[in-house]
């Protein structure tokens, strides 16, 4: 039987507008345009192994997870997030707000968090629900069947919608950094100040993203303004 693995992957993301400031600075620190699709020099402070998990899905906060599907459920799966976004209320305060940096996984995974707005925690419980038909295989199987994620409500997760995190434990993030391997307390030195301006965002798009078979990196398939037009929404 083939890996599901190996297999299309799709998501959804919010990805900064391609002309503002906190996108370049964020694409810049991946080494890699996401919108562009070329790779880009990295900052002197990091080195190129230091983005080798992070660098491939360019710079981008995560509403619903990178799950595999069969490329014939692509189409199905835009209408989907769609129709789903049809349902948000045209003044919908889609926002995230305190931004800051943490440092996860032993300091390996650098990342600036956010709270999100209720509109838009409602948006990713919503998609999430209505996406997990089309997922075939889970990138969190491996570790479930390793003995992670072994709470009643993350088992409960798996079992309806493929991931044990999110819902009420949302952790909206742009993730800046992985795997590190240095000093911690330079990188924080660096990665605050950089950041620092852009501690709250108005999400005006998401973009439905692929990750096609036998390929390592990301890009964008579809994105949809928010909020949807008339005839976007139909």
């Amino acid at each position: 039987m083939t890996d599901p693995a190996a297999g299309t992957r799709f998501a959804v993301y919010v990805v900064p507008p391609a002309d503002s400031a906190y996108y370049r600075l964020g694409s810049q620190l991946l080494g890699h345009d996401l919108r562009a699709r070329r790779a880009l020099p990295l900052p002197d402070f990091l080195r190129a192994e230091w983005q080798n998990d992070a660098g491939p899905y360019g710079f981008h906060l995560t509403v619903v997870e990178g799950f595999y599907t069969s490329p014939d459920q692509l189409p199905a799966i835009a209408a989907a997030v769609r129709a789903c976004l049809a349902c948000l209320a045209p003044d919908a305060d889609l926002k995230l707000s305190g931004g800051h940096i943490e440092a996860w996984d032993d300091a390996t995974t650098w990342v600036q968090r956010f709270e999100a707005s209720p509109a838009l925690l409602a948006a990713h419980v919503l998609l999430l629900s209505q996406l997990a038909p089309f997922v075939s295989a889970s990138p969190f199987d491996a570790e479930v069947a390793a003995g992670k994620w072994s709470w009643p409500f993350e088992q409960a997760r798996m079992r309806l919608l493929h991931t044990p995190r999110g819902l009420d434990t949302y952790q909206p993030h742009f993730t800046l950094v992985q795997p590190y391997g240095g000093d911690p307390d330079a990188l924080r030195s660096r990665l605050e100040p950089l950041t620092r301006p852009y501690g709250e965002l108005r999400v005006e798009t998401l973009a439905l993203c692929l990750k096609p078979a036998g390929q390592t990196r990301w890009q964008i398939l579809e994105e949809f303004g928010l909020p949807l037009t008339s005839s976007e929404a139909d």
